[in-house]
């Protein structure tokens, strides 16, 4: 969802348990793993790249055909541009910094509290609400816990301000934040949790609602609250547009991949071929996407300014060991083109999280490979990217690169 890391993986786990304390667990070893340890095989060659064919009908084209190929296991490799030097990116951990790929350098993030549990980004328009990780000796699985500090990061800020108390943080449309509470002790897989609009400066900005059970906010949008259920399974409720004033339910979304406060972007069920739809909030027009064939869509990010969506494709190669081809390609909604970015040809290993950088029209992405850690920077158009090597003795824990991080 909107634009920072790890956009890597799979959607389909709700937002709640991203703030639960086992999930902490296992995103802080997840992320040790990708730094340390090897993300590709050194005797698998690159996958073959696949031909995009025509979409017949009114369905958008969909054209890739990147030849950059990442010389795996030593990375991208061949003509890039250096990292620009004043592009920074948000570090989690028990004490965040901001960290210049360009140079190695970090800077301290004022105003935040060391926590052992690390903490989380949720990004917001104009940079990041900023939460402390559940405390996993003090939270227990399935409960909300004590409702934690929420603090706003501007995108070219060097301290947080402090913004209020909640269980759960999200964008909300205008520049502001929703920060959702439970009561002591309550279950947010079937609780209904009490939600507050803030201004990033902690003032209220209107009347608290109820969220239907079961549900946490996703983000806010023009049209009403992105609301997704707290917990998936395989009969899992979808994901729905509601407007909290409105006595009918809204719009639901099957599987959405990205949200923003003016479109929703979200994969309906592949019969002969994967496509993305992507609906207008502003004009209630939805518009599809038609993908390359044998691909699928995995994640995807809406660029700062809503006119770029940026999607990872899933290819299928039947591997052997489970790893498949990915490529990052960026959508132009007012067209439905497909643009593959350069050298982004790896495997699913390979690519830990993409995102765009803060209030810029860069998409940034991680990518780890056996001998080594790369960070990528693309401004759409160019024709190469501008890449930095990540050292493990100056990379901070975890980067933040895409709409949630930990």
């Amino acid at each position: 969802m909107p634009d920072i890391l790890s956009q890597g993986g799979d959607r389909e786990s709700g937002p709640w348990p991203r703030r639960m304390a086992v999930a902490v667990v296992l995103a802080l070893v997840a992320a040790a793993i990708a730094y340390y340890l090897p993300r590709s095989r050194p005797d698998t060659a690159p996958p073959a790249r696949p031909t995009a064919t025509a979409v017949p009908g009114p369905v958008s084209q969909g054209f890739s055909g990147d030849q950059g190929v990442a010389a795996e296991p030593d990375g991208i490799t061949g003509l890039t541009s250096p990292w620009p030097g004043d592009l920074r990116l948000p570090a989690t951990g028990p004490q965040p910094v901001w960290f210049y790929p360009a140079t190695g350098q970090t800077a301290p993030i004022g105003g935040l509290p060391r926590q052992q549990a690390g903490y989380q980004f949720v990004r917001a328009a104009g940079g990041w609400a900023v939460q402390a990780s559940p405390d996993v000796r003090v939270a227990c699985a399935s409960c909300a816990g004590p409702p934690r500090t929420v603090y706003f990061l501007a995108d070219s800020g060097q301290s947080v301000t402090r913004v209020g108390l909640a269980n759960a943080v999200a964008p909300a449309a205008a520049g502001t934040l929703w920060l959702t509470s439970y009561p002591p002790g309550a279950d947010p897989r079937t609780a209904a949790g009490v939600a507050r609009e803030v201004s990033r400066a902690g003032r209220s900005s209107g009347s608290q609602v109820t969220l239907p059970a079961s549900y946490l906010i996703e983000r806010g949008t023009g049209r009403g609250l992105l609301l997704a259920p707290v917990v998936r399974g395989p009969a899992t409720m979808a994901d729905e547009l509601w407007d909290p004033a409105a006595a009918q339910p809204g719009r639901t979304f099957a599987r959405v991949i990205a949200a923003s406060a003016t479109h929703v972007a979200w994969l309906p069920p592949c019969v002969t071929r994967c496509r993305l739809q992507v609906l207008n909030l502003a004009t209630g027009r939805p518009e599809t996407v038609g993908l390359p064939a044998a691909s699928s869509a995995v994640n995807a990010a809406f660029s700062p300014d809503g006119s770029l969506l940026a999607v990872e494709l899933s290819f299928s190669n039947n591997s052997a060991d489970g790893a498949q081809p990915v490529q990052l390609e960026v959508v132009s909604l007012a067209t439905g083109r497909l643009t593959a970015v350069p050298q982004t040809w790896v495997s699913s290993t390979a690519l830990v999280g993409f995102g765009w950088a803060a209030g810029r029209d860069r998409l940034v992405a991680e990518l780890s490979f056996t001998t080594t850690v790369q960070l990528a920077s693309w401004r759409p158009g160019a024709s190469r990217l501008a890449i930095a090597a990540v050292r493990p003795q100056h990379s901070p824990a975890s980067l933040v690169i895409g709409p949630y991080a930990r």
